[in-house]
């Protein structure tokens, strides 16, 4: 592999010094990873395949296939942070969402008190207002780089 490209898979270099080394130290955690979810997406396929042929239980099927998304989902966003060196948050937020409702799948809604679904509706709702926020303010931030730059070529 060569340096250039060995340099990209490390992410971007924001630091220098001691403080690059390290960031680069917690570039190869983060690749290191994402290979482990990569390995489990791998092994929860193999295993939900065998589920589906097997029990028919739709329920443990659902779970895992949901299971197998989040980890996608997470996958992607160690990608993105080796890209970027930054997290989305929003990713994080449907993660959290997501994960929520498989295990409410998972346990059945019929099982859980009242007490603990209202607390599971406020979560929810919580978290998806949290969401409308961030991307509110990315479209802000959009529109603002956008007025930065033509600010700057009007200048030049």
């Amino acid at each position: 592999m060569q340096f250039g490209k060995l340099r990209k898979f490390l992410g971007s270099q924001t630091s220098v010094g001691l403080s690059g080394i390290l960031q680069n130290l917690q570039n190869v955690i983060v690749a290191i990873i994402c290979l482990m979810l990569f390995i489990i997406m791998i092994s929860q396929l193999y295993w939900t395949s065998l589920e589906v042929f097997k029990v028919k239980n739709f329920r443990d099927i659902a779970a895992n296939l949901i299971y197998v998304f989040v980890l996608i989902e997470l996958f992607r966003l160690m990608i993105f942070y080796l890209e970027e060196q930054r997290i989305r948050l929003g990713t994080i937020i449907e993660v959290a969402i997501v994960s929520i409702l498989r295990e409410i799948i998972m346990e059945g809604i019929m099982v859980l008190t009242w007490d603990r679904i209202l607390a599971v509706c406020a979560l929810i709702l919580t978290l998806t207002l949290s969401l409308i926020v961030n991307y509110r303010l990315e479209e802000g931030m959009e529109k603002l780089q956008q007025i930065t730059v033509t600010n700057q070529m009007l200048e030049e």
